[in-house]
């Protein structure tokens, strides 16, 4: 096995964490597999990382980069469709696709997994927040907004959108969300009137 350097070991083992969890999800995760596939003794994982879950939760939070910080477009409604289109093509990100199929409600037998979101999305939300944040600085937003709920607010059309009903995130949709966001319920309507109509009635 050829010898490499901390620095080698490390982006190494982040590689082949990342690579596995695309591949096989986190419960079905294996250090032994990693290990293998970084081309480093398992024992250098659990010195370095612990257990499965630091070893995971880090390298989430070294690759969160592949989730791009939205762009200051100069306005609230210019960032909140960046910020929709960095959600959109995060969705599609393997590793993100693998542990949406696993999460759902937090149950003890999915404890570990929350256990590294938890230390995930805090990171995230703190790199997204800063949409509102440079709203609030322009005076589009009140002082005291509440940056995490917003994201929440905007984030959840996408995915019921996208993961429950299977309809594609294309700009327009983006559109709408982020004017539901800015104006609430006098949001302009689909374009598409007869197709919504058909859903409720169907409700």
């Amino acid at each position: 096995m050829t010898r490499l350097t901390p620095a080698c070991v490390g982006e190494a083992v982040i590689d082949a964490t990342i690579a596995e969890l695309s591949e096989v999800g986190y419960a079905a995760l294996r250090v032994d597999a990693v290990a293998e596939r970084a081309g480093v003794n398992k024992t250098t994982i659990y010195r370095r990382w612990g257990n499965k879950v630091g070893l995971v939760s880090t390298a989430l939070i070294e690759r969160r980069g592949q989730l791009v910080p939205p762009a200051d477009t100069g306005s609230l409604r210019g960032d909140l469709i960046e910020l929709l289109k960095e959600i959109r093509l995060g969705l599609k990100v393997p590793w993100v696709t693998a542990l949406q199929r696993e999460a759902g409600p937090r149950t003890s037998a999915n404890a570990d997994l929350y256990e590294l979101l938890d230390m995930f999305w805090p990171a995230r939300f703190k790199v997204s927040g800063v949409v509102f944040e440079r709203a609030i600085e322009r005076g589009e937003l009140p002082a005291g907004t509440d940056p995490g709920f917003l994201l929440e607010v905007i984030s959840g059309p996408l995915y019921f959108h996208w993961l429950m009903l299977g309809h594609p995130l294309d700009d327009d949709f983006l559109e709408r969300v982020a004017d539901f966001v800015l104006h609430g319920a006098q949001a302009r309507l689909p374009l598409d009137r007869s197709a919504t109509d058909e859903r409720v009635s169907r409700a």
